[in-house]
């Protein structure tokens, strides 16, 4: 499988925590109507304190932003404007969560059919499906008709769609429609090769939750997407009803996952590690998010998870993310350890589901390669051959994918029909299901494998110099357990993490104790240039700032609680909507320009290069075969191939879409002990973790 590098190096954060009646007038008799049900929302107890493997807060979650759904049509510039707060998107339709709310249940409790019930999430909560129905039930001209069928064990549609507004429908109950959506970057703007048609779906639209400001777009599909679509869905709904207990009891709704691989991390940096091989893994629902779904009536990947726990088949730990520091709202948990072997800074899990032999049917087409020099050669549905390898210039073979349907299908590939003149190219330009988590990925209706697999983003963003990872030898460690002077809860300040809220260093120790290899500092200093700490002399005693990790490393931990669930490049906490208190610069908000503009030299930080990398965009017209062709003859030649990304959609200034995001801007405000820049009194993560000490997770 493909896996979608922009997944893990995102920030971290570990936050803990109408009634309807009738009008009446004095010449008519009042009427009585039923009130408009309430969205149930059930009390929490997130398995935050359930489950051994499990950390997090108790949360109640449900939709509440404004977000925009799209029919038809998308461009890149409706994404900008989405995801950078830039304007309304042209193509976009404001969707209202509590209207919709407020119209499914009144639909429901009127039993009209404009909206559907759903069987595994409560009430409050929203799908694709209820956005589609939404859209039917608002925007003129724009209808849905669906059914639900029995051996797919799934809603199927159909949309009449008058597109212009001219009373003639160019979609007359068209059963090809269906959705792909996008996710909501924030400030991340180092996200690669991503589509503005977003990602696509085989799971059905009734089991996708809607996330914090996501972009639904609905669209009319090729007849050979369909097919394989319902091929996908006919298989998962026949493994659900030969799935039967055997560990649990009788009575336990369960479902039977043929295959499960988890790869944990051997060492950071590394991709790899001793494969985990699991047979007809069977799993429960354990109800970590009563929040978002009912009772007993949801089995999640993260049900998968938890029950290869219960069963000790592995272990597989979990944290919670809440709001990211880039502004992203996930509220969710994600999958930290295998096996004792926790994620660390660039380096983490990445998860996937689905039915084996379509795992690839949403591969990237042959155009020209991606980036070059970081390039593989991807089958995808219908495309197997076609060119040569242009890796090898003695290759004289077809035998390569040329972003062309295949005329004859791959019966090896399960796929059933391979016609160009049915099966559009543009279907399969977009990718599958890489931005769902765990705890919301619903597998009621299972595929035949899972694959938790570790990879690391160093080779992606941060260069060598910057993958400062606790036990990589570049930096002094610090083991607060093995402190010479321990405090413990006796002292006055115990609990309180940064000793200079309450001390100055010429109030706790002798001047002759103020040495060089103390390294205090009482400004900001640039660790990325220098490799090391180093201390600005100044006159003032009072204005040198304590370093904790320094007074850790005789007076202990000073109540630190252990762990947090999560391992080195602990500024990933440090998010919006967590600021750990007492933990003085860790928490400071500075901007970009502050970073990198005139008083850069000052402030110091990391290579500003690495997070200017909007790359040189060249748009490729993947139907122009001899175009391509002659443009990689050409690239192949060139010095700068390393920095040259090769884009579909058309430039626009200073946005490579298909590439890196764009540009930040200078006015952004990033924290400090963050990839930005990171300062000499807590130098992450270093510091961290000698408080927070858990060598081994």
């Amino acid at each position: 499988m493909r896996m979608k590098h922009s997944l893990l190096a995102l920030a971290l954060s570990a936050l803990l925590i109408t009634g309807c009646g009738s009008d009446s007038d004095s010449d008519s008799t009042p009427t009585e109507t039923e009130p408009t049900p309430t969205p149930t929302k059930p009390a929490t107890g997130t398995g935050a304190f359930d489950y051994a493997s499990v950390w997090g807060p108790d949360i109640d979650w449900q939709l509440e932003n404004p977000f925009y759904a799209y029919i038809d049509e998308v461009v890149r510039e409706d994404m900008l404007r989405q995801f950078q707060g830039s304007g309304i998107p042209e193509n976009g339709f404001k969707v209202d969560p509590s209207d919709l709310r407020e119209r499914k249940m009144a639909s429901l409790a009127a039993g009209d059919g404009k909206y559907i019930e759903n069987a595994a999430y409560n009430d409050n909560q929203i799908t694709f499906a209820d956005v589609l129905l939404y859209l039917s039930d608002t925007i003129s001209g724009f209808t849905v008709e669906y059914n639900f069928d029995e051996q797919l064990n799934a809603y199927q549609w159909k949309v009449t769609w008058d597109a212009n507004g001219d009373g003639e429908n160019e979609y007359e109950s068209d059963p090809d429609w269906y959705a792909t959506y996008m996710i909501d970057f924030a400030e991340f703007r180092r996200e690669k090769f991503y589509d503005a048609q977003g990602e696509a779906l085989y799971l059905r639209l009734e089991d996708v939750l809607v996330e914090n400001n996501s972009g639904v777009l609905f669209k009319s599909f090729s007849p050979g997407m369909t097919e394989r679509r319902e091929q996908v869905q006919l298989d998962q709904a026949e493994r659900r009803r030969n799935s039967s207990p055997s560990y649990y009891s009788e009575d336990t709704d369960v479902i039977i996952v043929p295959s499960v691989m988890l790869i944990p991390i051997e060492e950071f940096g590394v991709a790899g590690g001793t494969p985990v091989f699991l047979k007809n893994v069977e799993a429960r629902s354990h109800n970590l998010r009563p929040d978002i779904y009912k009772e007993d009536q949801a089995i999640t990947m993260a049900d998968v998870m938890l029950s290869i726990n219960e069963q000790e088949l592995a272990q597989v730990g979990y944290s919670f993310w809440g709001t990211l520091e880039s502004g992203v709202e996930l509220n969710h948990f994600v999958i930290n350890e295998i096996n004792g072997k926790r994620k660390g800074g660039a380096h983490g899990y990445v998860i996937n589901t689905g039915v084996s032999y379509a795992m690839n049917d949403f591969a990237a087409k042959y155009l020209v390669p991606g980036v070059v020099g970081h390039v593989e050669i991807s089958e995808s549905y219908c495309d197997h051959n076609g060119t040569s390898n242009y890796l090898d210039p003695s290759d004289t073979s077809t035998d390569y994918p040329d972003g062309l349907i295949d005329a004859e299908p791959l019966a090896a590939n399960n796929e059933l029909h391979c016609n160009p003149e049915t099966t559009d190219v543009d279907d399969w330009f977009v990718d599958q299901e890489f931005h769902l988590f765990s705890d919301v990925w619903l597998m009621n209706n299972p595929g035949d494998t899972v694959t938790v697999v570790n990879f690391h983003m160093y080779d992606y963003y941060p260069p060598a110099e910057s993958k400062r990872v606790a036990g990589d030898g570049k930096w002094p460690e610090y083991d607060a357990r093995n402190a010479k002077f321990a405090l413990n809860d006796s002292h006055f300040g115990w609990g309180i993490a940064n000793c200079g809220n309450c001390h100055s260093l010429s109030g706790i120790h002798s001047e002759g104790d103020i040495g060089a290899d103390l390294g205090v500092n009482p400004k900001l200093v640039d660790i990325y240039d220098t490799g090391k700490i180093t201390s600005h002399p100044v006159n003032d005693a009072s204005e040198l700032v304590i370093a904790p990790y320094q007074c850790a490393e005789c007076h202990g931990s000073n109540g630190a609680p252990s762990g947090h669930g999560e391992f080195a490049r602990c500024y990933w906490c440090h998010a919006e909507d967590f600021v750990p208190e007492n933990h003085g610069s860790v928490s400071t908000y500075v901007t970009r320009a502050d970073v990198y503009g005139s008083d850069a030299d000052k402030l110091g930080g990391n290579n500003p290069a690495l997070y200017n990398r909007a790359y040189d965009s060249i748009a490729v017209n993947s139907a122009d075969v001899e175009g391509m062709e002659e443009l990689t003859q050409e690239v192949q030649g060139w010095d700068n191939q390393e920095s040259t990304t090769f884009d579909m959609l058309p430039p626009n200034e200073n946005v490579n879409w298909e590439g890196y995001w764009g540009m930040y801007p200078d006015d952004m405000k990033i924290r400090t002990n963050n990839d930005w820049m990171t300062d000499p009194t807590y130098p992450d993560p270093y510091a961290c973790v000698t408080c927070h000490y858990e060598k081994e997770g």
